[in-house]
């Protein structure tokens, strides 16, 4: 998962003067992780159930992995893509949780503690979407891909020339890789959006600040929030989410800019 906000050096320690809530602050441990992976289920099955909406459908196989899963902390680098900018967590199949022991330090300079809390829920709560969907035999993805190669060729040989031109052919050798790269990206996404329905729903704070920070990216997650406001929540979930192998980032963007347009159109005078 990643977030927009200004990493901070890998050497970085704190001062014993900074606090924590009531505790001194201290780097993520692999316990913690455990603990807030199965929090953040504990949330999902809460939310699901209260909302009725399939944010995991795979939810009781996904406790079950996970239970005999892999958790650890560690200080991930700062990973530059585009304009992906911090790594806070990741999933590595089948069943292993990794996420940046510093996230009780995410909130260097503003002082916002309410910040790393959030966003150390929101990242386990994104991580377990992953695995959920992993369960689910990456259903999304695959069927988006495939979408994307039958329906947006013309955009595929757009995207390869820009690439091509650009001289970063070496990572993305063929119309193929770049399907994928579109189709994780989608997928990624709509995690984004689950995980910040699941905490929107529970009221956590500074969650919008959260939000905001993910605004600036190509496809920032926002788009759906957007869709989100014009329509409502069950929409994202039966009319994208549930079209898996007809909607797309393209099909997301041309809905989210033609809402902007109506709405500018409402206000032009």
């Amino acid at each position: 998962m990643y977030l927009h906000i200004t990493p901070l050096p890998l050497n970085y320690r704190p001062p014993h003067s900074i606090r924590y809530g009531l505790k001194r602050r201290k780097e993520l441990t692999s316990d913690d992780v455990r603990r807030l992976v199965f929090q953040s289920i504990d949330m999902i099955s809460e939310v699901q159930s209260k909302l009725r909406l399939p944010i995991c459908p795979n939810l009781s196989e996904t406790f079950k992995r996970l239970s005999a899963g892999t958790f650890h902390a560690s200080p991930l680098a700062n990973k530059r893509n585009g304009l992906y900018y911090m790594k806070y967590g990741s999933f590595d199949p089948p069943a292993t949780i990794t996420m940046n022991s510093r996230l009780p330090f995410s909130d260097r300079p503003y002082n916002l503690p309410e910040v790393p809390r959030t966003l150390s829920y929101y990242t386990a709560t994104h991580e377990v979407i992953h695995v959920d969907d992993f369960l689910g035999g990456d259903r999304l993805f695959n069927a988006t891909r495939e979408h994307i190669l039958k329906s947006h060729r013309d955009k595929l040989s757009r995207g390869m020339q820009i690439i091509e031109d650009g001289g970063n052919g070496d990572c993305i050798g063929c119309p193929d890789d770049l399907a994928s790269l579109w189709a994780m990206q989608y997928v990624d996404m709509l995690t984004h959006y689950r995980a910040y329905l699941v905490l929107r729903h529970k009221r956590f704070p500074r969650l919008d600040l959260l939000w905001s920070r993910m605004q600036s990216d190509f496809f920032p997650p926002s788009l759906l929030t957007r869709i989100e406001r014009d329509k409502d929540t069950r929409y994202i979930f039966d009319e994208i989410i549930g079209r898996a192998g007809e909607y797309c980032l393209i099909d997301a963007l041309n809905e989210s800019e033609s809402i902007g347009e109506k709405v500018a159109c409402r206000y032009t005078v």
